[in-house]
């Protein structure tokens, strides 16, 4: 299990859009935003390898400026 905090620098008019695009991705969610275009995101996913995935989603999403991974938690499956 993956879980990651993020904080995106996007542009203010573009931040209504951007939450429902995020939202519309598997682990992600949106938690806060600023009149300022700051975003703070969660990425939850069950391996590594998709929270990579979808934090270079993030990266390369059009209207995002900049991502900050602030928090990382991995976590190994027992099994």
């Amino acid at each position: 299990m993956s879980i990651s905090g993020l904080v995106l620098q996007v542009r203010p008019k573009d931040t209504e859009g951007l939450r429902r695009r995020l939202e519309d991705l598997d682990g992600v969610e949106v938690h806060a935003i600023t009149d300022e275009g700051r975003m703070v995101v969660t990425v939850d996913q069950p391996e590594d390898g998709k929270a990579t995935e979808t934090l270079q989603i993030l990266q390369t999403m059009e209207g995002i400026l900049s991502t900050s991974l602030v928090y990382n938690h991995l976590e190994q499956d027992p099994a």
